[in-house]
């Protein structure tokens, strides 16, 4: 059975270095996938490409893959963020951040398929 894919499209604030994000999303991801519906999580570092260049600025990508309905894991983040047993860093709020609710349309492709 193919899972549903939540993609976060985030770029850090000026002020936080590479590091500290990396350290501090490396621990957050971490954290969200905890909640009950979650399968797992791979973070990326991403960067637009035209012609065949990169363009733009780097930015962070988290996928998330999980079963069932988002409500169940995202009503759990909410009460767990606001219990404060996940702690958010106090540049949480100048993240830019996008997000995407991903359900599989088909069979999953093959070469040779």
């Amino acid at each position: 059975m193919a899972h549903n894919l939540y993609l976060v499209f985030s770029q850090k604030p000026a002020e936080v270095s590479p590091e500290e994000y990396d350290r501090w999303y490396a621990h957050h991801a971490q954290e969200n996938i905890e909640s009950p519906g979650f399968v797992s999580a791979q973070r990326y570092m991403i960067r637009e490409i035209a012609r065949s260049e990169p363009t733009g600025v780097e930015q962070h990508l988290a996928l998330y893959e999980f079963k069932g309905d988002m409500s169940g894991w995202r009503t759990d983040l909410t009460r767990r963020v606001q219990s404060g047993e996940i702690n958010l860093p106090p540049w949480f709020d100048r993240i830019g951040f996008t997000s995407w609710d991903c359900s599989p349309v088909g069979g999953r492709l093959t070469p040779g398929g």
